[in-house]
């Protein structure tokens, strides 16, 4: 797991440096067969060494690393096991993810890019306290149906891939999107591409 722990160093690097995260908050994790290397609790996501990541198994149990693993873990872990082929996730409270999460509505169809993560909207997990059982039962639910990304109400946003690279470019991809939808909000409302016109181009990203 040396070059998954290394991965989440460089890649918790990128998220303070785009300011998804501010402190040790947010967490990345990597899944290699039945072991998850996972950031740890309470480190600065700019300011870990490999050796600072601990490696879990499916079952939350540490393996290998003198840190705690961090305290969404169980999120992490409910995850991979309702998406068998996620390969890693990433959770960030970036700024207008966030703001989008106090509305507790859907994240709507304001552009197409919408689509990149498995529906026409872009659900919100019910609210519940952070790193318990059921915030991780609720962000499941929201994720339900093939979803690759929810925003978590009045917390932020988690993002899946099937390799680090691509959780972190669909965790980019929602923040401009909440962006984009809390910018057009403040200048009367945005209006929403309707199913038909998203269906069209769902039809023209298959051929």
């Amino acid at each position: 797991m040396e070059e998954a722990r290394a991965e989440l160093c460089a890649y918790g690097r990128r998220a303070v440096g785009e300011r998804y995260v501010v402190g040790s908050s947010g967490n990345l994790s990597v899944r290699e067969g039945d072991l998850v290397a996972v950031t740890p609790s309470g480190v600065p996501l700019d300011r870990m060494a490999p050796g600072d990541c601990p490696v879990v198994d499916l079952a939350g149990k540490v393996v290998e690393g003198a840190h705690a693993p961090s305290s969404e873990t169980p999120m992490h872990l409910a995850l991979y096991e309702a998406a068998p082929d996620a390969r890693a996730v990433v959770h960030t409270h970036s700024v207008f993810g966030a703001v989008v999460s106090t509305t507790r509505t859907a994240l709507p169809a304001i552009h197409y890019n919408v689509l990149l993560f498995g529906g026409h909207d872009v659900r919100v997990a019910e609210y519940a306290t952070y790193g318990t059982p059921e915030l991780a039962r609720n962000v499941r639910a929201a994720l339900h149906g093939g979803r690759h990304a929810a925003l978590l109400a009045n917390h932020g946003g988690v993002t899946l891939g099937t390799d680090l690279d691509g959780a972190f470019e669909r965790t980019r991809i929602l923040e401009w999107l909440c962006e984009v939808y809390v910018r057009a909000c403040g200048m009367g409302g945005p209006r929403l591409l309707s199913a038909d016109e998203l269906a069209d181009v769902e039809r023209r990203m298959t051929i």
